[in-house]
């Protein structure tokens, strides 16, 4: 689904639904120094975390991260006595989260996960510069299902020079990390220029991270939604806002979350009858499908198509006038 974006940011003075650049530069801000005090004690580089914790928790944004203190989605499993947040993902129904008294403690549980999961033991081997050589890691170890992790991890780090909060440098993608000095108190490490790629010049990963981030909505005819940030999948979304991941699927007028792309519109409320906003019709591009306009303006599709006396399937022809209202 590839549609342009005409309302990209309708703010609400209420609530903020998505996350936007202002609120993951906030996150970074509030719990950097967090996340180096992790890289200290237990070896996951700080930068990795930073990123985790602003896709898996919304950088903050998310219900069970406001609710529960649980910044990473970390499931009340493997012994856990502690109390008990209850939100929809990906089962059939709500599943059972970790609640801690405050963010640091999840942070300090996220690491010890890391740690004391075999599965996870060889990433220990790598420095705690090489975060891309960790993201990588992370997605074949089967940290998250979203195909496209390791490198929404690398784009986030990228985009928001996480990798110079420990001291570290932008990695050029399929470089061996080269360390030619060695970090000492109140200095930073030297690597070999082959590894590094300057920071103004953007990675592929970085590319698409900023595209979605751009895209950050609220609502649309009145109607919450989201966009789907790389390294994300529909029942990421089902966990952050609570939503059982059918209704997203019925929100959206799809069967699969396989129809969802990087960057597409996530409807979370059943969209409206017709367009509530000042634009009566719309002009068809190249490529436009009936649907693709019905998410673009918030509109049922069986409605707009009523709307415009034709049926869901019809291919339309470009310059075609589509009636909103």
């Amino acid at each position: 689904m590839k549609y342009l974006l005409l309302l990209l940011t309708i703010i609400v003075p209420t609530i903020a639904w998505s996350q936007s650049s202002g609120d993951i530069l906030a996150y970074i801000e509030k719990y950097k120094m967090i996340a180096l005090d992790q890289e200290r004690q237990y070896g996951v580089p700080a930068s990795i975390t930073l990123a985790q914790g602003i896709l898996e928790s919304g950088a903050g944004r998310s219900g069970l991260t406001r609710n529960s203190n649980n910044h990473f989605g970390i499931k009340a499993m493997g012994g856990w006595n502690g109390a008990v947040y209850h939100a929809w993902d990906d089962e059939p129904q709500k599943s059972r989260f970790r609640v801690y008294s405050n963010a640091a403690e999840s942070f300090r549980d996220h690491s010890l996960f890391l740690r004391n999961n075999g599965r996870y033991r060889s990433l220990f081997s790598k420095s705690v510069y090489d975060y891309r050589g960790w993201a990588i890691g992370l997605q074949k170890a089967g940290y998250a299902t979203a195909k496209n992790y390791a490198s929404a991890l690398i784009g986030f780090i990228d985009s928001y020079r996480l990798y110079a909060i420990n001291g570290g440098v932008k990695l050029r993608a399929g470089s061996t990390v080269v360390i030619t000095r060695t970090a000492r108190q109140g200095s930073k490490p030297t690597f070999d220029a082959a590894c590094v790629q300057a920071d103004d010049e953007e990675s592929e990963e970085q590319q698409t991270v900023t595209r979605a981030v751009r895209r950050w909505v609220v609502d649309i005819n009145d109607v919450r939604c989201t966009v789907l940030y790389p390294g994300m999948t529909l029942s990421s979304i089902a966990m952050k806002y609570d939503i059982p991941k059918q209704d997203l699927l019925d929100f959206n007028e799809i069967t699969s979350e396989n129809s969802l792309s990087e960057g597409d519109i996530v409807y979370l409320d059943k969209k409206k009858k017709k367009f509530t906003g000042a634009q009566d019709f719309y002009r068809v591009k190249s490529g436009d499908t009936l649907y693709d306009i019905a998410q673009q303006f918030g509109i049922r599709l069986s409605s707009l198509a009523k709307m415009n006396d034709t049926d869901i399937f019809t291919t339309l022809k470009e310059g075609t006038k589509i009636k909103l209202k």
